[in-house]
Parts: structure tokens; sequence; C-alpha cells
């Protein structure tokens, strides 16, 4: 079956990696009885806290000149990143960032209800602390016993080393090799790769030699019905969308 996952939250209809983001795909979750994964971008603050948040700055969510690992996690949350998208009316959830360590604690709650979520997490590179990402989220998990091929996250990234290293760190964790704008099925050291939709519509044959090369392939990111169609026909294994909704609808239970 194919596995859906929320680009940033549900942010489609939230700002990005907003609390209100990852709460209403959570929500859309428990509410179809679906499996959904929520997708992150993890940096680190000033005072060495994960975060969940695409850009090396807050210029484009933040309105803020400031590089993210300037700033302390209370600082950070005390920035409004919900405005840009939603205007002055935002709520207080739209406008809140979220560390990863949150992400998981909103995670193990679904979970413990009986919500099947789990977190897809992207290391993002280059950053000038390099492989310190990877450690400190596998820190994390393990602190909370997240270190096996069940554990509900899933660590992605565009980068061949930084995947090594996860790799290398907790090796039974699932995880996928980000590509773009090239693919390779070879040497690739993660069980699924993860390609750009432009990608894949230029190149459908890509799916099936990944799948001859016994990689899994993830799709992102696939908004429009057309796109989701044309991905689910190819038999890939996983999309990523800003409207996880539109693609469980797609997606045979």
């Amino acid at each position: 079956m194919t596995l859906v996952i929320a680009h940033r939250g549900w942010s489609g209809i939230h700002p990005e990696q907003s609390r209100a983001a990852y709460g209403a795909a959570i929500d859309l979750a428990a509410r179809t009885g679906r499996r959904l994964g929520l997708e992150c971008d993890i940096h680190f603050s000033a005072d060495d806290r994960l975060i969940c948040l695409h850009d090396l700055d807050l210029a484009r969510t933040g309105g803020l000149a400031v590089a993210a690992r300037d700033l302390t996690l209370a600082e950070l949350k005390a920035v409004d990143i919900g405005s840009w998208k939603v205007g002055p009316g935002a709520t207080p959830e739209q406008r809140e960032l979220l560390s990863v360590a949150e992400l998981l604690d909103l995670v193990a709650a679904a979970r413990a209800e009986g919500t099947d979520v789990f977190a897809v997490l992207e290391a993002k590179h280059p950053n000038p602390r390099g492989t310190d990402v990877e450690r400190a989220l596998a820190q994390e998990l393990r602190g909370r016993g997240w270190t096996g091929a069940d554990a509900p996250v899933r660590m992605i990234s565009f980068d061949p080393d930084a995947v090594a290293t996860f790799a290398e760190l907790l090796p039974d964790v699932p995880r996928s090799q980000l590509q773009f704008p090239t693919p390779w099925t070879e040497g690739v050291r993660a069980p699924a790769i993860s390609p750009w939709l432009g990608m894949v519509r230029r190149d459908p044959d890509l799916v099936r030699r990944a799948h001859d090369a016994s990689l899994e392939v993830h799709v992102w990111t696939v908004n429009e019905p057309a796109d989701i169609d044309f991905c689910l026909d190819l038999g890939v294994d996983a999309i990523t969308s800003d409207h996880p909704d539109r693609v469980l609808e797609r997606v045979a239970p």
C-alpha cells in the first residue's frame, strides 16, 4: 500500500511546519483511520535544540533576515511563522514553530490514542555543523527507545553522507535518500530513494529501475490529482504532498 506523507504538515491549508499544520494532519489521520507521515526539515537553534524549519533563515516565513541558528528556541517561538500565509488573523497554533522533540511528542501522543502517524525527518545540508544534526537526531530517538525498524520515524536527506552517517548510528531506523536533479540507484545507503515529481515525469522508468534494485520510490511533492494518479499508476511506494487529503482519497485503504 502506498504511504502518504504530509509535506511540512498539512501545509496546503496551514503555515508550513507550524503546530497547526501538524495538528491538522494528525486530525486527518485520526478521522480517516489512515496511516500518515508528518514531514519536517531539521536545523539547530542557538541553544542546540533541533527545530522544524525549512529555510536557513526566517526571512520567508517569519519576516526576519536572521539565521535560525542565531536564535534560541524560546526566541524562535516568539517569531510569527504563520501570518505570511494566512494573514493577520493567524491563530497561535498557526504562528508557532515547533522543536523536533515537540513534533515527536505529538507523534507519540497520537499513536497512544490509536492514530497511526510517523515523523519523516529531513536533515538539511549544507549546514555549519555538518553531521551534528544526524548525531543529535539519533540521540533524541535513542532517548525515546525509537531505534528499531518499527520506530515511528523515517530519516531523509539529500546529502548522501548524512544518510550514510545516520545508517551507521541507527541502522534499523527507516531512511530515504532524497534525489534532485539526477537520480541514482547504485550505492544508495537507504532502502528508498525519494525523487522530485518532475524527475519521475521526465523518466517514468525510474520507478521500475529502482524496484529492480530493491529500492522503494517515495516521490515529492505531488499535489494535483493528475500527478497523484500518475504516481499511483507507476506503483510508487510513497507520495509526499501539501494536500495529503487528496492523496488519501485516491489510495486504497
